[in-house]
């Protein structure tokens, strides 16, 4: 499996739009790795997990084959994972040659957001299908066995993360969310994957959250976790990944922490494999 990360960055991206702190400073000054847009990421060039409003801009820098993605996993309806309003640009007015069926996957407010969006949303002009996801219960996706699983974030709504596996091979995307909570390491410990790539939240970075989203000391306890029960071992790769500039680290300050903790900060075009 292949993991390239679009966007690595909350809600305000970083630089965040209208802010002057040190982290966000230094981001407008110094550019690469140290700017991120809002987090999206592709599984093997065939899957993508959350469409934020910068998958555009993610299309036009990393050149991936967008037309032809059939799946979009979306954690949840935050506008930063889910911009439905893009999907009108599906329609035959707009795309003159066929387009292959998009499937969207997620919860209810998902489901809620796109109708929104699209009130006179019709199959076969925008060829997309949406469907309701249940936590724990595994689907299809192209080949790819996904089990939606809860996640521990906003209290509103059903938030989701991702365990994706092939094969031999399983992938773990855990965004947004604080420590998981009791009901998906129950069903972790009872699906027993083995894990080969672990992506966890840590948005607050420096500081320790766990309840909405996590930051270095949570994610370390989350890791520890996993590895004591077996389902991760010496061969995982740990990544790290959503951050905000609220968290007080640039990127050169947070890769060298994670790294001394055992974790691959990611960035804007980062590529994580298992």
């Amino acid at each position: 499996m292949e993991l390239q990360y679009m966007g690595t960055g909350a809600a305000e991206g970083i630089p965040a739009t209208f802010c002057t702190c040190r982290v966000c400073r230094e981001a407008a000054g110094r550019g690469g790795r140290e700017i991120r847009t809002r987090s999206q990421a592709l599984l093997d060039g065939k899957i993508l997990f959350d469409f934020p409003p910068d998958a555009y801009a993610h299309y036009l820098a990393y050149r991936f084959d967008l037309p032809a993605i059939e799946h979009v996993l979306v954690t949840h309806s935050h506008m930063d994972h889910f911009f439905p309003q893009e999907f009108e640009l599906r329609s035959k007015g707009f795309v003159p040659t066929p387009l292959p069926l998009l499937h969207i996957y997620g919860n209810d407010k998902v489901e809620q957001a796109l109708l929104a969006a699209l009130p006179q949303r019709d199959e076969e002009r925008h060829r997309l299908r949406f469907h309701r996801l249940r936590p724990f219960e595994r689907i299809d996706a192209g080949g790819y066995a996904v089990t939606p699983l809860l996640a521990k974030h906003d209290p509103t709504e059903q938030c989701l993360f991702y365990l994706v596996e092939q094969g031999d091979r399983a992938l773990l995307y855990a965004h947004d969310t604080g420590i998981f909570p009791a009901e998906t390491w129950d069903y972790l410990d009872s699906a027993k994957p083995r894990l080969g790539l672990v992506s966890l939240d840590c948005t607050t970075a420096a500081f320790k959250d766990g309840n909405n989203h996590m930051g270095l000391p949570d994610v370390v306890q989350v890791r520890e976790r996993l590895l004591k029960m077996g389902l991760a071992g010496e061969t995982t790769v740990f990544t790290l990944n959503h951050f905000s500039h609220n968290g007080g680290l640039n990127h050169r300050e947070l890769s060298e922490k994670a790294q001394g903790m055992g974790f691959a900060a990611a960035w804007d075009g980062f590529i994580a494999t298992c």
